[in-house]
C-alpha cells in the first residue's frame, strides 16, 4: 500500500503596515503658529477651504479605491471558493467511485457489492442492476427510486453522474453510476454530498442545465429560471473550462453570478453561485471617518503615534510567530524522514532543501543542481518516468509516486504540486518526498508473514473460523469444512452465523457446553466428537478452534472400565494383604498358636483354592473355547469382545499374582535361574513380534538395530520377562507416532541392552522410586493405563541376579531410555534376607496361593502380562 500524500504546506502572506510620516505633527504646529488677526482669519478660511478641498478630494479618491478594492477582493475570495468547492466535488466523486471499483472487484456477487459500496457516510442508498434495469441487489429500498435513472449510453468501465429530483419538495439527490460488463452500481448520495452546503444558491450543474445536487429552492424551479439563464448561456459557461463571474441581478439585487467547472468532467459539469454584489456599508463609514478626521484633527499626531507603536508591537509578535512556525516547520519537515524539493522547468534547474540533500547523499546544506543532476539521483526506469510526470504535471495536476535512488539503496515517496510565479508565470513543481524504505521492506514481510498463516491454517489438523464482530464468516479453515459437511464453494465470506449453523445442525447430534465455560464439546451424528473453544479477538470478533477427540472419548471410556476392574483387584489384594499382617501379627505374638495358624493357612488355601481356581479356570477355559468359537459363532460382534473382556481379566489377575510371587522369590532369595546359553537377538525378535500388536494400536514405529553379539549364559524365561516389561512399558506411555527402539551393544564381559523410546518422559525426581515394588509417577497420563508398578521392579531384579544393573536416563516430555546390562555368565550374588518365622510363612502363603491360581499353561500368562 502506497504511503499517504505528502501535504505541502502554502507559507501565507505577511502583511506590512508602513508608520505615517511623523512631520505631519510639525507642520501643524507652525501653521496654529501662524494663525492671527484678520490675516489669520483669511489664511484659515483660506486653510479651511483648502483642507475641505483636500478632504473632499481625499475621500473621493478613497472611497473609490476602496470599491474598487473590495470589488477585486470579492471577486477574487469568490473564484477561490468556487475552485475549492468544485475540487471538493471532483474529489468525493473519486472517492466514491474508487469505493464503487473496489466493491465491484472484490466479487460479482450483487449481494455482496451492495454492502460495500454503501459503507461511505454519504451514501443513502446502493442498487445493483443489470442491462434491462431489472434490481438486482439494493440497501435502504432505494432499488425503486435508482431505477429510474437512464443507463443508455453508458459504456464498459465507464461512470455517469446524474440526479434524482423531487417536484414536489425539489430535493435533489446525486447518484453516481458505473457499469462494470453488464453491471450497473447506482449509488445515491446525500443532498450536498457533492456541492455542499454553501447556501440558497450553490448548485451543482451539468451542462445542459440538470441540476445534480441542489438546495430544494432550487430544485423546484430548476436552474434556468433561478439563475436567469438561457440554455446557450449556460453552454457558454460549461465550455469555458475555467472559472467565470458575471454581474448581473437577482430580484433587482445586484449579485455576482459565478461559475467553475469542475475537474476532470471535461467541461460537462460546474458549480454555479450568487454572491451579493450591492453598494458596501463601508461608504457611510468613511464619511463618518473623515467628519471625525476633521473634528479630531488635534488629536492627529497622538493618533498617528499610538498606531505607530501598536503596528510595531503587533509587528514583532508576528515576527516572533513567524519564526516559531519556521522552526516548528522546518523541525517537522526534517523529522519526517524527508525533505522539501522544487522544480523549476522555466529554467531547467532543482532546488533541495538540506535534509532532502543529506538524505540523497549530496551534503549537509539546501542544493540548486540542473534538473539533469536532479533525475540522475534516481534509476533509470523511475527517473523517465519521474521526467514525463513532471512535464505533464501542470496539465494532469498533482502526482505521488515511489523512487528508488540509483547509488544508494532506498525507496521515497514523492509527491508533486504544479504552481507558477512571478511576473513571467514561470512553472515551477514544488513537492516533498519522504524515506519510506523501511515500509516496504515491513509490508514485505507483513505479506510473507500473511502467506505463512495462511498456510499453516489449511495445514492444520483442527479445525480453525473467524467471525467478525457482526457474526459474519471472515476466515476459515478444509477442517471446518470436513466437520459439518460443506462441500468447497459451499462457503462465502460474509456469511451470517445462523446461516450456517442452520446447515451445520443437519450433521450435529448433540451439544454440550464444557464446564469450564470456554467451549462446548459436540457430537456428530457420523460418530466423531469435536471440542470447541471459542475466544475474542480484540475487535469484538471471535475465534474457534475445533478439535477431534474421538480417540480421547474412547480412551476416557475404556479407562473408566479398567479403573473399575482394577479397583476390584485393589480390593482382594487389599484383603489379603489386610489378612497376612493380622497373620504376621499374631503369629509373632503368639508363637505357640503355630500349628493353629498352619492350620487356617490350610484352610485359607482350601478356600481359596475353591473360591478362587475353580471358577476362574472355569472362566478362562469356557471364554477361551467361545472366543475361538469351537461349537459355533456367537451370534452378535460385540459377544467376541466380551469374551475377549472376560479372558483378558482372569488372565489378567493370574498374571498379577504371578508378578507378585516372584517378587516375593526374589525377596526372600529363593528365585532360581535355569541358565542355558541364549542369543540376545533371538529373544528381542520374540519380544517385538509378541509387542507388535500392542505398538500398531498405538500407532508407533518399533526399531530393532540389530547388531550382531555373543551368546551368553542366562535364564531366557527371564531375560524375556525383563524385555517384555520394557518393551511394554515404553509403548505405554509413548503417544501416537511415537518410535520405539531396542539397541544391543556387545561388549567383551558381555551385552548392554537399551530401551529407547519418544514417551512422555520422566522428571528426575521420579525416577530413583521406580524401581520399587508397587511405585508409579502420579501424573495424567499414567493414570490412562492398568499396571501394579511391578514391571520395573521385577525387571531390575531379575537383571541383578544375573549379575547386571539397570539405569533410567530420561527427560521430561522427550523420552526415557533404560539400560541393562547381562555378563557372560551369571554371577552369584549373595542375597543377605532377614529370615524368620514370619518371612517364610508369608512366602509359603504367597507360593500357596500361585500355586492354586497359576496351574494353567504360563504362556497365556506371558501374554496376558504383556497386553
Amino acid at each position: 500500500m502506497a504511503p499517504p500524500p505528502v501535504q505541502l504546506p502554502v507559507p501565507a502572506q505577511q502583511p506590512v503596515q508602513t508608520p505615517r510620516d511623523q512631520s505631519e505633527t510639525a507642520l501643524m504646529n507652525r501653521i496654529s503658529n501662524r494663525i492671527s488677526g484678520v490675516q489669520g482669519v483669511r489664511r484659515i478660511i483660506l486653510a479651511s477651504l483648502a483642507f475641505v478641498a483636500l478632504f473632499a478630494i481625499l475621500f473621493t479618491t478613497k472611497t473609490v479605491g476602496d470599491y474598487s478594492r473590495h470589488t477585486q477582493t470579492t471577486m477574487s475570495a469568490f473564484t477561490s471558493d468556487l475552485e475549492i468547492r468544485a475540487r471538493s466535488v471532483s474529489e468525493a466523486i473519486d472517492a466514491q467511485t474508487a469505493l464503487m471499483s473496489l466493491s465491484l472487484s472484490v466479487s460479482r456477487d450483487p449481494s455482496i457489492i451492495a454492502p460495500l459500496a454503501r459503507r461511505s457516510d454519504k451514501v443513502v442508498g446502493i442498487a445493483v442492476l443489470n442491462g434491462q434495469g431489472e434490481v438486482l441487489a439494493e440497501t435502504d429500498n432505494a432499488g425503486l427510486a435508482l431505477s429510474q435513472i437512464d443507463l443508455s449510453g453508458i459504456g464498459d468501465g465507464h461512470i455517469r453522474i446524474a440526479s434524482l429530483i423531487q417536484p414536489e419538495t425539489g430535493e435533489t439527490t446525486p447518484v453516481i453510476v458505473q457499469r462494470v460488463q453488464d453491471i450497473y452500481l447506482l449509488a445515491a448520495l446525500q443532498s450536498g454530498a457533492l456541492a455542499g452546503t454553501g447556501g440558497p444558491d450553490n448548485a451543482l450543474v451539468l451542462s445542459n442545465g440538470r441540476l445534480i445536487d441542489a438546495p430544494s429552492n432550487i430544485g423546484k424551479i430548476g436552474a434556468y429560471s433561478h439563475f436567469e439563464l438561457t440554455p446557450a448561456r449556460m453552454n457558454t459557461l460549461a465550455q469555458l473550462n475555467k472559472t467565470e463571474l458575471i454581474r448581473t441581478e437577482a430580484g433587482g439585487t445586484p449579485v455576482w453570478l459565478g461559475a467553475a467547472p469542475v475537474p476532470k468532467s471535461g467541461g460537462s459539469m460546474f458549480l454555479i453561485d450568487r454572491r451579493d454584489r450591492s453598494m458596501p456599508s463601508f461608504l457611510t463609514q468613511n464619511i463618518i471617518m473623515f467628519g471625525l478626521l476633521f473634528a479630531g484633527l488635534v488629536w492627529l499626531g497622538w493618533v498617528l503615534a499610538y498606531q505607530l507603536v501598536r503596528q510595531m508591537r503587533a509587528l514583532k509578535v508576528r515576527n516572533s510567530e513567524d519564526e516559531v512556525a519556521r522552526q516548528r516547520y522546518q523541525a517537522a519537515v526534517e523529522g519526517s524522514g524527508g525533505g522539501i524539493w522544487e522544480i523549476d522547468l522555466t529554467r531547467n534547474t532543482a532546488y533541495l532543501s538540506k535534509s532532502l540533500a543529506r538524505m540523497m547523499g549530496l551534503g549537509d546544506e539546501d542544493k540548486t543542481i540542473s534538473l539533469p543532476q536532479f533525475l540522475a539521483i534516481f534509476e533509470g526506469n523511475d527517473r523517465d518516468k519521474l521526467y514525463n510526470t513532471i512535464r505533464r504535471a501542470h496539465v494532469t495536476g498533482a502526482f505521488d509516486m515511489e523512487l528508488s535512488l540509483a547509488q544508494l539503496p532506498l525507496i521515497v515517496a514523492c509527491r508533486g504540486v504544479p504552481s507558477t510565479r512571478g511576473y513571467d508565470q514561470a512553472k515551477v513543481i514544488i513537492g516533498m518526498s519522504i524515506d519510506v524504505t523501511e515500509a516496504r521492506g515491513t509490508q514485505t514481510r507483513l505479506k510473507a508473514a500473511e502467506a505463512r498463516l495462511y498456510d499453516a491454517l489449511r495445514s492444520m489438523n483442527d479445525s480453525f473460523v473467524i467471525w467478525d464482530q457482526l457474526g459474519r464468516l471472515v476466515l476459515w479453515n478444509r477442517k471446518f469444512e470436513d466437520f459439518f459437511g460443506f462441500e468447497a464453494g459451499n462457503l462465502q465470506p460474509g456469511m451470517e452465523y445462523s446461516v450456517i449453523e442452520h446447515y451445520s445442525d443437519q450433521v450435529i447430534e448433540s451439544i454440550s457446553d464444557l464446564e469450564d465455560g470456554t467451549g462446548r464439546e459436540i457430537q456428530l451424528k457420523d460418530g466423531r466428537w469435536l471440542r470447541y473453544l471459542e475466544t475474542q479477538t480484540v475487535d469484538g470478533g471471535r475465534v474457534s478452534i475445533g478439535t477431534d477427540v474421538t480417540g480421547i472419548r474412547a480412551r476416557e471410556t475404556e479407562l473408566e472400565a479398567n479403573r473399575d476392574r482394577l479397583q476390584s483387584t485393589i480390593n482382594i489384594l487389599r484383603e489379603s494383604q489386610t489378612r497376612i499382617v493380622e497373620l504376621a501379627e499374631n503369629y509373632e505374638q503368639e508363637k505357640i498358636r503355630a500349628e493353629e495358624a498352619n492350620q487356617s493357612k490350610s484352610e485359607f488355601l482350601a478356600n481359596m483354592s475353591h473360591e478362587l481356581r475353580t471358577p476362574l479356570n472355569a472362566i478362562n477355559g469356557f471364554s477361551d473355547i467361545m472366543k475361538k468359537e469351537m461349537f459355533g459363532p456367537l451370534g452378535d460382534p460385540r459377544y467376541r469382545e466380551y469374551i475377549s473382556d472376560i479372558l483378558f481379566s482372569g488372565q489378567h489377575l493370574l498374571s498379577l499374582i504371578n508378578d507378585i510371587l516372584d517378587m516375593s522369590k526374589i525377596e526372600a532369595g529363593k528365585m532360581t535361574l535355569n541358565v542355558e546359553s541364549l542369543s540376545i537377538a533371538d529373544i528381542i525378535t520374540q519380544v517385538l513380534r509378541m509387542v507388535r500388536g500392542r505398538a500398531d494400536e498405538n500407532r508407533l514405529k518399533l526399531v530393532n538395530d540389530e547388531i550382531d553379539a555373543q551368546d551368553i549364559q542366562a535364564d531366557p524365561r527371564a531375560v524375556k520377562q525383563v524385555l517384555l516389561n520394557l518393551a511394554t512399558n515404553a509403548i505405554k506411555f509413548t503417544p501416537e507416532g511415537g518410535t520405539v527402539t531396542l539397541k544391543v551393544e556387545p561388549k567383551s564381559s558381555g551385552i548392554i541392552v537399551h530401551v529407547i523410546d519418544t514417551g512422555i518422559g520422566i522428571s528426575e525426581k521420579d525416577i530413583a522410586r521406580l524401581a520399587q515394588p508397587f511405585e508409579q509417577i502420579d501424573s495424567q497420563h499414567s493414570r490412562k493405563h492398568e499396571g501394579t508398578g511391578l514391571g520395573l521392579a521385577l525387571s531390575k531384579s531379575l537383571v541383578e541376579l544375573h549379575g547386571g544393573n539397570l539405569s533410567i536416563a530420561s527427560t521430561l516430555g522427550e523420552g526415557t531410555t533404560v539400560t541393562f546390562t547381562l555378563p557372560n555368565t551369571p554371577v552369584a550374588k549373595a542375597v543377605e534376607v532377614e529370615t524368620t518365622e514370619v518371612g517364610d510363612e508369608i512366602t509359603r502363603l504367597a507360593q500357596d496361593i500361585a500355586n492354586v491360581l497359576g496351574q494353567g499353561d504360563r504362556e497365556p500368562t506371558e501374554a496376558a502380562s504383556v497386553a
